[in-house]
């Protein structure tokens, strides 16, 4: 589970860190009396992405990821709403993580790194049964990150005691992404053995 639990900084959606404008463009105001003034345009969205990533700032990232989504303008409001849940479960708050994550899913059905996280957070709350509903639905929906997909579902797999199909997609992972050290690490475990048809 542990092995899990460590995942959940790598599903945050980079699509606001993207699209955000620069966080520090600085402008310049008040000429007509000689005075200049400089002010910064901090990018609620970006600061948001920027918490969630680093797991870093966690309070201050919260704020920001709430600020921007009182924006009815703001683009990217599934993205946003997804980042906030990793910043919540990374304070210790499941249940606000869980909520998140089932609003981005509201805004974009379709987003399959949303079912991806909600999974990790099943898993750390030891409820396998919806973890692994949540995994194989994203892995259905096409998540961004399919090697880390199938790399939480080997996990789940092996914690459930089916080594064979945990094997299975830990291997699923690399033929996605060959240089994924935590599915490489995982598969060095492992012995494959032959087994001989009995002699009839």
């Amino acid at each position: 589970m542990k092995r899990l639990a460590l995942l959940s900084a790598l599903l945050i959606s980079s699509a606001v860190a993207q699209a955000a404008s620069a966080a520090t463009s600085p402008s310049f105001l008040d000429r007509q009396t000689n005075n200049v003034e400089m002010i910064y345009n901090v990018d609620p969205a970006l600061q948001c992405f920027r918490s969630a990533r680093d797991t870093a700032e966690l309070r201050y990232g919260l704020e920001h990821c709430d600020i921007a989504l009182r924006d009815p303008h703001m683009n990217f409001r599934a993205q946003t709403v997804l980042n906030r849940g990793i910043i919540r479960y990374a304070m210790g708050d499941r249940s606000g993580a869980l909520r998140d994550f089932r609003l981005a899913l509201d805004y974009n059905p379709t987003m399959g790194d949303a079912y991806l996280n909600q999974a990790l957070v099943f898993a750390a709350e030891r409820r396998p049964d919806e973890a692994f509903a949540a995994i194989n639905q994203g892995i259905a929906m096409g998540s961004a990150k399919l090697h880390v997909a199938y790399y939480i579902r080997a996990g789940l797999e092996e914690d459930a005691g089916r080594t064979a199909q945990a094997y299975r997609d830990y291997r699923r992972a690399l033929t996605i992404k060959p240089d994924y050290q935590p599915a490489l690490r995982e598969v060095e475990r492992f012995r494959v053995v032959s087994r001989q048809a009995p002699a009839s």
